[in-house]
């Protein structure tokens, strides 16, 4: 959700965090080799329809937390919505390199039930940690202060959600830190060094914000963060590659994450729980091994165009 000080930075605040996603289209425009226009049709009406959604999903998460009521401003809101539209459009792109980099946000790979765990494992998490913590003897971190009956804490959970998936977190971060990034370094790195190097500019990128005092600006907070961002990032990783290169399930579960820091207790038994989770993750799957290079979790080094030549990103067309 935009608290007041995010909603006077505006439309400035909402193009700052779809960098990663626009990054990833701006490269991957760079780098593409081929293009086609028999996707055009397909594209507008995915970019129309998503801009209707996410104008609804943004003016509905205003409405629930905070005071704004001018007709006025839905005019800001669609005007922000574009910015989705154009990265799920982009899968659609006529460049063959955006295509294949978002590409499994609207074509999934992959068990249902690693989507399953993506958007429900951080809040069961949350759940019992609160009753672990109470044995414990331990005092909660923070508690959240819900009211209504509910269904409107329902509604509440869900507009934070879907805002969170299209806005803040998902497709504006993932699509980029994921979808780009990510395969690119597995190329080069086991998964283990990649995520300790994406975590890192992961959270370089959000420091101007803590810097602004729009994310995590006390000292607690901040260093909570920076551990439990660092435990996620495996979590991340191991999602793609799960998933045969899946973004969807890693921004299912960046928005259910951010919508349980909102909506459940945080405890230190929470922390400590996913930090297990992650080192079990990092155990089980052997994360220091380096990918094999067919594996569809990495940037392949040669990429068949559309016009069936072979492209080696250090020589061009061969």
């Amino acid at each position: 959700m935009l608290t007041r000080d995010e909603q006077s930075y505006g439309i400035l605040i909402i193009i700052g965090i779809f960098c990663p996603a626009l990054g990833n289209i701006f490269l991957s425009r760079i780098i593409s080799q081929t293009r086609t226009d028999k996707f055009s049709n397909k594209r507008r009406i995915t970019f129309f329809g998503t801009w209707i959604i996410a104008t609804i999903i943004f003016t509905f998460n205003v409405k629930a937390s905070s005071e704004i009521e001018s007709p006025v401003a839905i005019v800001f809101y669609a005007i922000v919505s574009l910015l989705p539209a154009f990265v799920l459009s982009s899968v659609f792109s006529k460049y063959s390199e955006i295509r294949k980099s978002l590409s499994s946000l609207l074509k999934p790979e992959g068990k249902a039930i690693w989507y399953i765990f993506a958007l429900l494992v951080i809040p069961f998490i949350r759940i019992i940690s609160l009753p672990l913590s109470r044995l414990a003897g331990l005092e909660p971190i923070s508690e959240p202060e819900l009211s209504g009956n509910i269904v409107q804490v329902a509604g509440l959970i869900a507009s934070s959600f879907f805002y969170g998936l299209v806005f803040t977190g998902g497709l504006n971060e993932e699509t980029g830190w994921t979808g780009f990034a990510l395969p690119r370094l597995q190329a080069r790195f086991n998964p283990l060094i990649t995520s300790i190097i994406l975590w890192f500019f992961w959270i370089l990128w959000h420091i101007p914000m803590q810097i602004a005092g729009l994310w995590n600006s006390d000292p607690d907070s901040f260093i909570r963060t920076l551990i439990g961002t660092f435990f996620a990032r495996f979590i991340f990783t191991w999602l793609f590659n799960k998933t045969k290169g899946g973004i969807l399930p890693t921004l299912l579960f960046h928005a259910s994450a951010n919508a349980c820091f909102m909506f459940l207790t945080e405890t230190h038994i929470h922390m400590v729980l996913e930090a297990v989770l992650a080192i079990v993750i990092i155990s089980g799957s052997r994360m220091w091994v380096k990918l094999p290079s067919q594996s569809p979790a990495i940037y392949p080094k040669n990429i068949t165009t559309d016009n069936g030549l072979a492209f080696m990103p250090d020589k061009g067309l061969i």
